[in-house]
């Protein structure tokens, strides 16, 4: 299992360079940092995961699919909105139950008109971007939602193992998951498919629409948890809350190595993305920056990532090109040879 595990890194150049890149964030802080390495931070460092995993984890997913879900956020607060509601009178479980069902069902519904009208999702999701808020703000009654039992925010934000919470366990539960399903399924596979070369996959007779559902059910599903994460450990929730969690999500599928092409990426990248931005993030924390300069520097990790991803593409295409060369090459000079070897027959007859 080991070696398969070296065998993918080394062969995925994209992959290699984020897990590299991470490694290289988190040294920095550490020897800078004295007690970064502690066991708090890496406890912070993981309930942040909890939530930016996740979103990273849902735009990845799309990513992949070849699209891209612009309604994250606003799909988020809206589960919180009707988690950190419902709560109270109906009790943690039912409500997560309702929130996650509405979320993934929103998602579902997304990936089937696109798959059905065949339009791209940044036209679909950019509607449903404003009437989620529209929603949310409707049932918070513009209101910031409150809990008035906190026993559900001290249990979730609860020490396990000194490094992790029920809701980092959680998380981490679903990438397990979602990885399994995406890498040994039929239906994980379709999705690769569709993303990464959609003609000749339908061609193939591949479905279009029965991935994209997936893959915007299994988004809608991480959105609506993630929104459920930060509501009951805030105990509130608003309308017009999460505005931030697009841009960094996006910011962290990037630089766990997705494709903005599609067909290329993974759960591992998913999660190696979101530690690398919560390194940076924490670790920015104690130079006591302005919110204006984290931006600044997440926005420069981003470049970093595309420029690498875009050089190593150019630098594929032209080995490809340059092994095709040689592939004609050798070929030419076989045929060649066996001209002559023909012609010395005849010359001898």
């Amino acid at each position: 299992m080991m070696e398969n595990f070296m065998k993918r890194i080394t062969k995925d150049v994209d992959l290699s360079f984020a897990i590299l890149l991470s490694f290289c964030v988190y040294v920095f802080f550490a020897m800078n940092i004295e007690i970064f390495f502690s066991h708090n931070i890496s406890f912070a460092i993981l309930e942040r995961f909890a939530v930016l995993g996740l979103v990273g984890l849902a735009l990845t997913i799309c990513i992949i699919a070849g699209e891209i879900d612009l309604s994250i956020g606003s799909n988020a607060a809206l589960c919180a909105v009707i988690v950190v509601k419902l709560t109270d009178p109906l009790g943690a479980p039912l409500a997560m139950l309702i929130g996650l069902s509405v979320s993934t069902l929103i998602g579902a519904t997304q990936g089937f008109v696109i798959a059905f009208i065949r339009i791209r999702a940044i036209v679909i999701t950019v509607g449903t971007l404003m009437l989620l808020r529209g929603v949310a703000l409707l049932i918070a009654e513009e209101k910031t939602v409150m809990l008035t039992d906190f026993r559900v925010p001290d249990f979730i934000t609860t020490k396990v193992l000194m490094y992790f919470s029920p809701a980092s366990l959680t998380v981490i539960f679903i990438f397990i998951c979602v990885g399994i399903f995406m890498r040994y399924t039929k239906y994980g596979r379709e999705i690769y498919a569709i993303g990464g070369a959609r003609k000749e996959a339908l061609t193939a007779g591949i479905p279009l629409r029965r991935p994209m559902v997936i893959a915007f059910a299994l988004s809608g599903f991480c959105a609506g948890f993630a929104g459920t994460v930060i509501g009951l450990k805030s105990g509130t929730a608003q309308g017009l809350g999460l505005q931030y969690l697009l841009l960094a999500g996006t910011v962290a599928a990037f630089v766990g190595g997705v494709s903005i092409l599609g067909g290329k990426g993974g759960v591992l990248g998913a999660a190696i993305g979101a530690l690398t931005v919560n390194f940076l993030n924490t670790g920015l924390v104690f130079y006591a920056l302005q919110v204006h300069f984290v931006q600044l520097f997440t926005s420069v990790l981003l470049v970093i990532v595309i420029v690498f991803q875009t050089m190593s593409r150019i630098f594929d295409s032209r080995q490809a090109r340059k092994n095709l060369l040689h592939v004609i090459d050798e070929r030419k000079i076989e045929l060649l040879k066996k001209k002559k070897t023909l012609l010395n027959q005849k010359a001898q007859l």
